[in-house]
């Protein structure tokens, strides 16, 4: 039952977040999203007593849906089927090399957010009685589900409060995704940056259609209601990979020590390869058609705007006050560091369309993937570029980050002291940026902060 009061005030919220939109310009200008504006609301409404309404209905809760809204996102993900491949074979070449470009960004970044947090909280921290671990916990790009995600193991592990840090950098992180993303945005069309933009039309600021405006379609039915509904169908599909991830996690928890505990815990990654056992499956069946694309994605989206409203709705700030000058210095400067990096490397990618793929990086390594979309879709809201795919497909190179994670989860867990934790993390970072030279991912500059277009920029192909 307090799930349910839990997942209809979470529903509650995000109405009210869309009124707020509409209503209130400073939101409509920014386009901070709902699911945004609900988990600030819903943050407070949990802190000054909603569980004393509610039995049960408290942090507590919302840390459980949040982390398994967050298993159920990436199991919708990996049951989502794979667009059709583009016709040229120079655009496929082209994609895949913007993928392994950006994914290496996002990977490069995270350590380099690690890094940046303790560091900062070894010097702030102490004054207020936070130790510099908690600074590994800053990476903005993990988002809030494998914040809660790592933070419940590292809980586990005798860290207390590592949830409630986890999620307030979380949640500073998709402020800025939006704050400073869309501001970035509204700077590169008004200096031409955005070559594929259109103008931000009243719909779209508002934050949804007019009665009788055209819109795509959410999906094609794939079952005859008459026996079974296509969601129903979409529904029980995830329902197996769910039970899927936890027979998976059973067996990874057999695996001795902290790399145990870590691989059983990430429930998200279960989930993940347990929903693409059940497509390949059903591709060797010969029933993958049952599977709509856009249903499926619509299903993710759903889960995603819940993710973070829950997110928000989970931050106890008790703790967030009492450790607030060193987490708003950590905020602060790394949001600073991730423009910094995200805007060089993104004037180095090597297309036409690199502005778009800076936008997608700092909205992916302020929030999450779906962020960094929000963001593209602001510039270039027809697709004319490849950006969008190419984002699809970067999550496989991030897979890379996987050494540093578990570096962190060795250093709560006391397989690794601190000073050795970083001294990896260093040599990591360090390995990346080499890596990313190696393989050309960077090269010369295609577009300048001061607003123009260099001359030298190639043209992708559409």
């Amino acid at each position: 039952m307090p799930a349910l009061f839990g997942l209809a005030l979470i529903g509650a919220f995000c109405l009210l977040g869309m009124a707020i939109r509409r209503w209130i310009p400073a939101f409509r200008t920014n386009m901070v999203p709902a699911f945004v504006i609900a988990g600030f609301l819903g943050t407070i409404a949990v802190n000054v007593g909603l569980d004393g309404l509610l039995p049960a209905v408290d942090s507590g809760l919302f840390t459980t849906i949040t982390a398994q809204m967050f298993t159920l996102s990436f199991i919708s993900i990996g049951l989502t089927v794979a667009p059709p491949e583009a016709a040229g074979g120079g655009q496929r070449s082209g994609i895949v090399r913007g993928a392994w470009a950006m994914g290496m960004t996002w990977t490069l970044v995270f350590a380099l957010q690690a890094l940046l947090g303790v560091g900062l909280v070894a010097i702030a921290g102490p004054a207020v009685g936070m130790d510099p671990i908690y600074g590994l916990m800053l990476p903005f790009a993990q988002g809030p589900g494998q914040a809660v995600t790592f933070a419940g193991i590292f809980e586990g592990q005798g860290w207390q409060d590592a949830t409630a840090v986890g999620l307030a950098f979380a949640a500073a992180g998709f402020a800025a995704a939006f704050l400073v993303g869309v501001s970035l945005v509204r700077w590169g069309m008004r200096r031409g940056l955005a070559t594929h933009s259109v103008p931000i039309s009243d719909s779209v600021a508002k934050g949804f259609y007019r009665d009788g405006e055209e819109t795509d379609s959410m999906g094609r039915e794939t079952s005859y209601a008459g026996n079974i509904d296509t969601l129903t169908v979409h529904v029980a599909l995830m329902g197996i990979a769910y039970v899927l991830a936890h027979v998976l996690a059973w067996l990874l928890s057999f695996i001795p020590g902290f790399f145990g505990d870590t691989i059983s815990g990430m429930m998200f990654m279960n989930g993940l390869l347990a929903a693409y056992f059940v497509r390949w499956v059903m591709r060797r069946a010969g029933i993958e058609h049952l599977v709509d694309r856009r249903l499926q994605t619509k299903i993710t989206g759903f889960t995603t705007d819940y993710v973070v409203v829950a997110s928000f709705m989970a931050v106890q700030l008790a703790v967030v006050v009492q450790w607030l000058v060193p987490i708003i210095l950590v905020i602060v400067l790394a949001t600073v560091l991730t423009a910094g990096a995200t805007i060089w490397i993104g004037q180095r990618y090597g297309t036409d369309h690199d502005f778009e793929r800076t936008l997608g990086m700092f909205g992916t390594l302020t929030g999450t993937t779906p962020t960094g979309l929000a963001l593209v879709r602001i510039v270039g809201p027809r697709a004319r570029t490849t950006t969008m795919a190419e984002m699809g497909l970067m999550n496989l190179p991030e897979m890379l980050y996987l050494p540093a994670r578990l570096t962190i989860s060795a250093a709560f867990a006391g397989t690794y002291g601190l000073g050795a934790a970083v001294g990896i993390l260093a040599a990591l970072t360090a390995g990346y940026a080499v890596l990313m030279l190696v393989t050309r991912s960077v090269g010369r500059r295609t577009w300048s902060i001061r607003g123009d277009v260099e001359k030298h920029a190639p043209v992708a192909a559409d």
